[in-house]
């Protein structure tokens, strides 16, 4: 046990190293913003809602795409729970035809509607993660010809601010 507590031991110390006074003459004045990886923004909002968009810091569009996506996750699931619960009541209204005919209507019905909000559902997630694999190439983009700006963010310690910026030629 204590050979393998030495052995981590030295592997940790062994990745440490002293920076020498000609290294440090080559450290740049000036640090560059993280490109955000647009890889990681695309599998991000795949597997989350929004949190691609988060992670590119595009916070207002992240809480829309969310919300939208479990808006339409929410409309799958309750039209599927819908379309179980009509096939039930049909298979087991043997006696009256036309209550029958009424629930295998209401089961196609939520079927239609699972499906619709199925592929409204792909379309949302597919937008989702493009939207979130173009903003993280866009990520070091300057555009200086904006026509407006709004930045949300603190003013001080306890304050949150909106800044409205209209660029007029």
């Amino acid at each position: 046990m204590k050979l393998i507590a030495v052995i981590v031991f030295a592997v940790l110390i062994s990745n440490f190293g002293i920076v020498t006074a000609q290294e440090l003459e080559t450290v740049p004045d000036s640090i560059e913003t993280q490109k955000t990886n647009p890889a990681g923004a695309l599998f991000r909002s795949a597997f989350v809602p929004g949190w691609g968009q988060f992670y590119n810091k595009k916070y207002i569009k992240s809480v829309i795409v969310a919300g939208v996506e479990v808006y339409l996750i929410n409309g799958v699931y309750t039209n599927w729970k819908d379309a179980n619960r009509h096939k039930d009541n049909f298979e087991s209204a043997d006696d009256d035809p036309d209550y029958q005919a009424l629930e295998f209507a209401r089961y196609e019905d939520a079927l239609d509607s699972r499906g619709g909000y199925s592929w409204f559902l792909a379309a949302a997630i597919f937008y989702s993660m493009f939207d979130a694999y173009v903003d993280a190439h866009l990520s070091n983009f300057d555009q200086e010809d904006k026509a407006f700006d709004v930045y949300i963010g603190p003013v001080n310690e306890n304050e949150l601010g909106i800044t409205l910026t209209f660029n007029i030629r």
